[in-house]
């Protein structure tokens, strides 16, 4: 039997033939490091990106050393899950700039996924030989960089400081080097973010060929609504921008595959979020890039489900023999807007809190897509769930909900400084949860990159924390 169809098995002693795991634990980046040595060279050869590809140039489980020789500076300030697993996950994420350019030498199309966050990839990873990625998740390169590089290469094109961090798309479409010149960009417009619109129009002069597609609001009077049936007819555009580039009819039989292998992801994804919120069998960093994988899987929709399996085995082993990777007894806290440094996650954890419930703003990557319905129209329902074209309050709905099912004790809103949505939801939602639930509610905003959190984030966590503590 092969490893990766052992490690789809939850529960095992071992997730991994030919290596046990070290005691669940988060680790420094030197003791990544160490750990790493311990990898048998035959383990190292056998993942790959882009399978059944096995060429040598598709490995990804590189040493961490690597990555912050590459640039990623911040990686030597954060701590991470010590399972062999995450460690996989790690040299997968961090290896996508190289699998895009790399895509594009094998005569692959690279298409751009710009603001919708979670539905198009889905249709363009249907056609054949089509990778989406989204350029919106360099918003954490500058943090990851510890450089405004990208920040100062935007403000050049007129948007500066006073703009949402994403704005770092629009640098790496002007430096030509973080991602191959897309085939295609499909850009969301409506009822999405304001500082990304912005953003999308000045990457329009970069962009070969560029598409745009509406979101509506979403209305109280149920899922799809009457908005839905034009969600429809706009992936309906997609469908025939994507068949005239490629020069492929596609099927329902394909789009409904489509479908399959997203929900293959989210559902991997559902139950790694319950175990690690209920049981503590993975830490919020790693989950936090778990998440987000659901957009467009780290532009690679056939390795990163295994990768997926590998989280999820090891997760199941722990919560089978109680051994978690932070203490369940923690202080729990649900937390509001991915925060843009990831130390902040590293920063709480060890302050002695965990996260048991999030509201990144990708809710509609989180739904289970009927399959039992038209694609198009099951796309487009999920999509109908996004956190950003509905109301203030149905996003704190969710993070009510979340702290009631996992019991949380406080919530962390993290904004972005100078992010237009930020600045108006983040009382509303404070004050909607404190409302429901009489929870205690911190709320700051991530400012530039640095080495460091900021002293006055860091006293305030802290000082939140204490008062956390004080209602036990």
């Amino acid at each position: 039997m092969s490893e990766r169809s052992l490690t789809s098995q939850a529960g095992r002693t071992s997730p991994t033939p030919g290596w046990a795991d070290p005691k669940p634990a988060r680790v420094t980046f030197d003791e990544w490091q160490d750990l790493f040595e311990r990898v048998p060279e035959e383990l190292v050869e056998e993942y790959h990106y882009f399978p059944p590809n096995r060429e040598a140039f598709s490995k990804y489980l590189f040493p961490p050393q690597t990555f912050a020789i590459y640039g990623m500076r911040h990686l030597r300030r954060l701590k991470y899950d010590n399972s062999l697993a995450a460690l996989r996950m790690w040299g997968f994420v961090q290896n996508e700039t190289e699998r895009l350019f790399r895509a594009r030498q094998l005569g692959r199309r690279v298409i751009a996924t710009m603001g919708d966050l979670g539905a198009v990839p889905v249709i363009v990873n249907s056609f054949p030989d089509c990778i989406a990625f989204y350029p919106d998740c360099i918003w954490w390169t500058p943090f990851a960089m510890e450089s405004r590089v990208l920040f100062d290469a935007a403000a050049e094109l007129g948007i500066g400081d006073a703009t949402c961090f994403s704005r770092a798309a629009l640098g790496a479409f002007a430096k030509h080097s973080y991602f191959p010149d897309p085939d295609l960009v499909i850009a969301s417009t409506g009822a999405s973010c304001d500082d990304y619109s912005g953003v999308e129009q000045l990457v329009e002069r970069f962009a070969p060929d560029m598409m745009w597609v509406e979101e509506p609001m979403r209305c109280d009077m149920g899922r799809m609504g009457p908005m839905g049936p034009m969600l429809v007819k706009e992936y309906e555009r997609v469908v025939e921008r994507m068949e005239k580039l490629t020069g492929h009819e596609i099927t329902d039989d394909e789009l409904r595959a489509g479908v399959r292998q997203a929900n293959r992801v989210r559902k991997l994804v559902k139950r790694l979020r319950e175990l690690a919120f209920r049981e503590g069998a993975m830490a919020s960093l790693e989950m936090m890039v778990v998440e987000f994988g659901n957009l467009h899987h780290y532009s690679d929709i056939t390795e990163w489900p295994h990768v997926l399996e590998h989280l999820l085995a090891t997760a199941e082993s722990r919560a089978a023999a109680d051994t978690p990777v932070v203490d369940k007894d923690a202080l729990r806290v649900v937390w509001v807007t991915p925060p843009a440094d990831p130390l902040l996650l590293t920063y709480v954890e060890d302050a002695g809190a965990r996260v048991v419930g999030t509201e990144y703003v990708i809710n509609q990557a989180l739904e289970i897509i009927d399959e039992d319905k038209p694609p198009l129209e099951a796309i487009a329902e999920s999509f109908m769930a996004a956190s950003l074209i509905g109301t203030s309050k149905a996003r704190a709905q969710s993070a009510i909900d979340q702290a009631r099912e996992y019991r949380a004790e406080g919530v962390i809103i993290s904004g972005i400084f100078g992010g237009s949505h930020c600045a108006m939801e983040g009382r509303l939602i404070s004050d909607y949860v404190k409302a429901a639930l009489d929870l205690p509610v911190l709320e700051f905003d991530v400012t530039s990159p640095s080495r460091e959190i900021a002293l006055q984030i860091g006293t305030r966590i802290d000082a939140f924390l204490e008062v956390l503590r004080s209602r036990r």
